[in-house]
Order: C-alpha cells, then structure tokens, then sequence
C-alpha cells in the first residue's frame, strides 16, 4: 500500500461509510465508519432511511453500472443528523448487489448556507443604496 493510498483510506474513513447489500434490502457488510450498524443488520437497508424506503422498487429495477446520486439529505435518519450525499450504485461484477455510499458534508454545506445568506444579505443591502442613490438623484427622501 502506498503513502497516498493510506491518506486516502484515512481521510474517506471520516467522512464516507459504505453499505454492501443485496437487491431486496438485506445488509451484507458496512464499515461503520459514520455509524453502527450492528443494531440495524436484521432490518431490511431500505427501512434504515425513509427516503430509501420510498424508492426502493426502483433501486431493486437498476441495471448493472448505473448510479444514482441524491445530495444534501438532511437528517436522513437519528444515526445521520447532518447533511449528506447518497451515492447509490450497482456494481457491475455483483449484480444482484447494491452499494450505498455515504458521504458527510455537514461542514460543507452548513459554511455553503453562511455565504449564501451572506450574499442575500449583501444583495439587499445594495438595493436599499441604490434606491437611495436614486433618491438623493432626484432630490428627493427615500421612504424607510
């Protein structure tokens, strides 16, 4: 193994679990890197996340190599509180395997919300001057 292998191992470790089960729903394996799953193993994977639950006829229909990707999932389920990406895949050498990986990007997407509120504000901040610019243009008092 190489140094830069080990330093990705170590970061993906962190921040991504990754989920083996099979097309019906039963759990195979995880890394339990964000969570534990020995307490979940006797439920079927799709009951883990409601929203999988709700898709999971068409996840079971996915061909070979195709993958789906649903971002920024807010509180997925108590395990998961934050935002993550899910990125669910069918292996081409597995067919009758699904992989789920999880991705966290709570950190990212919370500094994302800051600057777009940031931005907003700043937005409104410049339309105010401006109505004020052109106010004081034509002479007269902008209204507050």
């Amino acid at each position: 193994m190489t140094k830069l292998t080990k330093y990705q191992l170590t970061h993906l470790s962190r921040n991504t679990q990754f989920i083996l089960f099979n097309i019906e729903g039963t759990f195979l394996e995880s890394c339990d890197s964000l969570f534990s799953t020995h307490d979940f193993r006797k439920q079927i994977v799709y009951e883990w996340f409601p929203f999988l639950e709700g898709i999971a006829d068409v996840l079971r229909m996915m061909e070979p190599a195709q993958e789906m990707l649903f971002q920024k999932i807010q509180k997925p389920s108590a395990q998961l509180p934050g935002a993550y990406d899910f990125n669910i895949l069918r292996p081409i050498t597995k067919s009758d395997t699904l992989l789920l990986i999880i991705i966290d990007y709570t950190t990212v997407y919370r500094q994302y919300q800051v600057l777009q509120q940031q931005f907003n504000e700043l937005y409104i901040e410049k339309q105010r001057l401006e109505t004020e610019l052109a106010a004081f243009e034509k002479g007269t008092t902008p209204s507050r």
